[in-house]
């Protein structure tokens, strides 16, 4: 049987769903991706039995079939061709890659054997807003979520509709996120946590557009649908921490800071390397904020910024470097407020006149 079709059409939307592609080889097949042509409409999809991509795309000539083939491989072959048009070769187990004179033969395995997800349960909340949207969200917090806690929950972001509001949320238990958007309808009241792979896959997968994405809730499951594009994914078990509780409302030492001139300024002092413990030092005098860092051979770089900070008491907060970067280089409004209470308490980052964004850092000991 043969296919063809230009390079593009399926390198484009493989390289799109290899993410999902199982590396730890729990199942051979799972190393593979699946391929669907039903008329004009072929489905390219991977998953690793707790998250499915699933992309749509057209223009491909030949007859119906359904085969699966290694991801990585036949990306490595499409990139490699000398050419843009494309045959395949479908024998019942192995496929034959032609293009030009260069040729490539990869093993197949049943697509009968593919472990298929599909949508569980009742639809019990829904939401559509646009990927734009969607995808600025997901920037601002993805960095605050942990990656190996023994804590389940924690490896992942909270999707939490509540009071008209769809709110996000991560944490790692030494900084917060949290960042939302208005909705223009009230929806049933949801919690579910997505977890980490899906988060980052997602921000990946959708695009900075405003064609609209739809997000459905189950009780075990998320479901993102936009255009040619559907996402299935398990949510993690567990109870979130209450997030409004870690919050701090006191703080009433208010610091103005222009966020890219804060960013450059860190990214200066960091260049003579800095401790293991990634300390950063913020000291704050009316209208200057002074910033220093000491490396491992006792050297230190220290540079000063003008700021709007109008109180008497000079305050000295030690925060994680790492935890000051990623808020300032995953958010782009010209100015970011630092509210402090005292160098033992956790300072609170935001939007001036926004309560769509917040971020907090717990200090470090001095």
């Amino acid at each position: 049987m043969l296919i063809k079709f230009k390079r593009d059409t399926i390198l484009k939307p493989l390289t799109q769903v290899i993410g999902f592609v199982e590396k730890k080889q729990t199942m051979p097949i799972l190393s593979n991706v699946y391929f669907k042509k039903t008329g004009d409409k072929v489905v390219i999809l991977a998953n690793d039995l707790e998250i499915q991509a699933m992309l749509t795309t057209t223009d491909v000539e030949g007859e119906d079939f359904t085969i699966t083939l290694p991801g990585k491989k036949f990306q490595d072959v499409l990139r490699a061709l000398p050419s843009d048009d494309v045959t395949l070769d479908l024998t019942e187990q192995k496929v034959q890659v032609k293009s030009g004179r260069a040729k490539f033969v990869l093993q197949s395995l049943s697509a009968d054997h593919y472990p298929l997800l599909h949508v569980q349960g009742d639809v019990v909340s829904e939401i559509t807003l646009s990927q734009k949207d969607l995808r600025t969200l997901l920037g601002k917090i993805q960095y605050s979520m942990a990656a190996n806690d023994t804590r389940i929950f924690l490896n992942g972001m909270l999707f939490e509709i509540k009071d008209s509001d769809f709110n996000l949320v991560a944490t790692d238990a030494h900084r917060l996120g949290f960042a939302k958007v208005s909705l223009p309808n009230a929806i049933n009241p949801i919690s579910s946590i997505i977890p980490r792979k899906t988060i980052l896959e997602l921000y990946r997968l959708i695009e900075d557009s405003d064609e609209l994405i739809t997000i459905k809730f189950t009780a075990t499951q998320v479901v993102f649908e936009t255009g040619n594009k559907q996402l299935i994914t398990k949510i993690l078990e567990g109870k979130y921490p209450d997030y409004t509780r870690v919050i701090p409302v006191q703080n009433d030492k208010l610091c103005l800071v222009n966020r890219e001139e804060f960013l450059h300024a860190v990214q200066r002092v960091a260049v003579i390397g800095i401790d293991k413990l990634k300390t950063l030092s913020l000291n704050l005098k009316p209208n200057l904020m002074t910033i220093s860092c000491r490396n491992e051979e006792q050297e230190e770089s220290r540079d000063e910024l003008v700021v709007q900070y109008g109180y008497d008491t000079e305050l000295q907060v030690n925060i994680n470097l790492t935890y000051v970067l990623e808020v300032l280089q995953n958010t782009t409004d010209e100015y970011l407020q630092w509210a402090f209470f005292d160098n033992q308490r956790s300072l609170l980052v935001t939007v001036p006149n926004s309560a769509d964004f917040k971020y907090v850092i717990m200090p470090m000991r001095a």
